[in-house]
């Protein structure tokens, strides 16, 4: 069994191989891709169902497939093989050269992913984290050259890198005081409160820069709308749940209980981060960066999830920490299902109809009506609808969220209780967001030629999204599947000695709950008889696509409500400008960016612009000047140093 990891790692390398050997085609690399993918699942199933731990190495690296590893470990084959076979279909567009590269890439971008969740030290974890930025942003450049691209791509890298600084300092902070990168050494290190403080918030600013949490998300809008849609999909999907391994792994597994505001301050961060992401999804009607904030929301809900676990241990009520910690890594599981699902999705209607931009599609249920279905299944998902994977978690969430009391008398008891109200607002928003997505891309009438002539795609991409969608609903009916290792995860994570009663309860639970409801849902659908009738015209002669709603009209009355948080630049103009009541044409422009944006790196970087074109001015050009330079330095080294040993 510990031969399975290490043979996966090797697959994914030679599939990365096969894909540039140029007298070879493509299957031979895309059926190592898929071999090494069903190993890594086989390695994870055997862990999380069976108890199967190997500590296997993969040459110098060394892996260790604990409980919460084998959990994200087998998230990167769940989402990866569907978008490795939508990647089939989605990679003909690119020329020959290009296509042999996705494939290497691609390879390469999944194996770094694994390598990142099974790390057993620091180097391997820090090597593996490196490499899923570079491949990523790799995959990324292979869709154009433009300008705009290269400037968010590489605003994507600053991001990264800056974040992985933080993490890398938070883990020599660790090595400092355990004199080994070893995990399991570290775990036992013994450190003062002020470095165990520090390393908690190096931890939160590197792995919450990965998450997109705010204000680090500017860069996560911006970099996976670029990518090709099965990048997407394991961007959002996966890749930015090894920033949720991460934290975990030093909050919960290398940290021992640390004080209260360690909790509220994840809470903090997390409950604006999951407020300003669905709102800011609501203000787009473009697919994939609507997908984009949809995702800063749900790692927002997450983070929520792992803040109260913090809030509860700290005051000794492992139990509801355990709830509070399951809740999160469920929804983790149902946010990578039901994104990855959507982005493929979005790659299949981009495909079929040449644009993603919800103001020129419309009517696309009636010619593809299975892309149709299955984005319906992500969209309910990722809006928390019963039946379907993301119900079941954000109930959890909320359940541990209402458990405020367990913490005792005073202002404590209440804190966790009013995230319910939070919860639910965000909640509303998200079905909101997911109703103008599905409703206007799918239903009414197609407001373009390409909408009007959309074709369905090709069958590799259908394929895939029915995989995930019906992933998305066995989650949601029968959870009992996946609640039990989960609770196995969270008593060893916690250090419980016994099960915990309320999830056993519910895992025994809900599959009777979600047999019952896919009963009643039968009943409801099924219409022996159907009438049509014409559909109202308000007195005109016929309907036409611009009575419909647009994504832009039908966020408007959202917009306005919080138009203190999107703070949009309005601008109208006039022709000609001198005749402001009988004007020839009147034209209107409104652009938003965030205040974050605005009000906090547009400032930075101009500090940051400014300070270097001050330093530029040293550069002269005179070989005397830096050579004064390199004396001043010397003599002011020796004069610092002089007296000492």
């Amino acid at each position: 069994m510990s031969a399975l990891l290490p043979a996966a790692f090797l697959c994914l390398l030679l599939a990365a191989a096969l894909a540039v050997w140029r007298r070879l085609g493509e299957r031979p690399a895309q059926a190592a891709l898929a071999v090494g993918l069903g190993l890594a699942g086989a390695s994870a199933a055997l862990a999380l169902w069976r108890g199967v731990l190997p500590r296997p190495m993969l040459g110098p690296l060394p892996l260790a497939l604990t409980p919460l590893a084998a959990f994200f470990l087998l998230l990167v084959p769940l989402v990866s093989a569907p978008a490795a076979l939508h990647a089939t279909a989605y990679a003909r567009h690119f020329a020959a050269g290009r296509r042999r590269l996705f494939w290497a890439l691609l390879a390469l971008f999944i194996a770094a992913m694994m390598l990142v969740v099974t790390a057993a030290n620091v180097f391997a974890f820090l090597f593996g984290w490196e490499l899923m930025t570079l491949f990523s942003a790799g995959l990324i450049a292979l869709e154009g050259d433009s300008p705009a691209r290269r400037h968010n791509l590489l605003l994507y890298l600053v991001m990264m890198h800056a974040g992985a600084g933080c993490v890398a300092g938070a883990f020599f902070l660790f090595a400092a005081g355990g004199g080994s990168l070893s995990f399991a050494a570290m775990a036992a290190a013994a450190l003062t409160p002020g470095i165990r403080d520090a390393i908690f918030v190096l931890a939160l600013v590197g792995f919450g820069a990965k998450a997109g949490l705010v204000p680090l998300h500017l860069w996560l809008p911006r970099a996976h709308p670029l990518a090709p849609s099965p990048v997407s999909a394991l961007m959002s999907g996966v890749m930015l749940k090894t920033a949720v391994y991460g934290f975990t792994l030093v909050a919960f597994l290398l940290m021992g209980p640390g004080p209260a505001w360690w909790g509220y301050l994840t809470v903090a961060v997390a409950a604006a981060t999951a407020l300003l992401g669905v709102l800011f999804a609501l203000g787009e009607h473009e697919i994939k960066r609507l997908l984009a904030y949809s995702s800063v929301e749900n790692l927002g809900l997450i983070f929520i999830g792992l803040g109260a676990a913090l809030v509860f241990r700290s005051a000794g009520a492992r139990e509801w920490a355990a709830l509070a910690l399951i809740a999160a890594l469920l929804h983790s599981l149902n946010h990578a299902l039901g994104k990855g699902l959507l982005f493929l999705g979005a790659g299949a209607v981009g495909h079929s109809a040449g644009s993603m931009d919800l103001n020129q599609l419309g009517g696309l249920q009636r010619r593809l009506p299975l892309v149709g279905w299955a984005f319906l299944a992500g969209c309910g998902t990722l809006a928390g609808l019963p039946l379907l994977g993301g119900f079941v978690g954000e109930w959890l969430l909320l359940r541990a969220a209402l458990a405020g009391p367990a913490l005792g008398a005073g202002w404590r008891a209440f804190v966790l209780p009013m995230l319910s109200g939070l919860l639910g607002l965000v909640g509303g928003l998200a079905a909101a967001c997911f109703v103008m997505l599905y409703g206007v891309a799918f239903l009414g009438r197609p407001r373009s030629e390409g909408a009007a002539s959309a074709s369905p795609p090709p069958g590799a991409m259908t394929m895939a999204m029915a995989a995930l969608a019906l992933a998305c609903l066995v989650t949601g009916i029968f959870p009992g599947w996946i609640l039990a290792p989960l609770a196995r995860i969270a008593t060893g994570v916690l250090g419980l000695q016994q099960p915990i009663p309320a999830v056993g309860a519910i895992a025994a639970l809900l599959p009777w709950v979600g047999l019952g409801a896919v009963l009643l849902a039968g009943l409801l659908a099924w219409k022996p008889r159907r009438r049509l009738a014409p559909t109202w015209a308000c007195g005109g002669t016929q309907l036409t696509p611009r009575m419909e709603y647009s994504a832009t009209s039908f966020s408007k009355p959202l917009r306005s409500t919080f138009a203190r948080v999107y703070q949009p630049d309005r601008q109208i103009r006039r022709t000609p400008a001198s005749e402001p009541y009988f004007p020839t044409a009147v034209s209107y422009s409104s652009v938003r960016t965030t205040s974050f944006e605005r009000k906090l790196y547009r400032p930075l970087a101009g500090l940051v612009l400014g300070a270097a074109n001050r330093l530029r001015r040293l550069h002269t050009g005179d070989i005397q000047a830096y050579l004064l330079y390199l004396f001043l330095g010397l003599l002011a080294l020796l004069l610092t140093l002089r007296g000492r040993p």
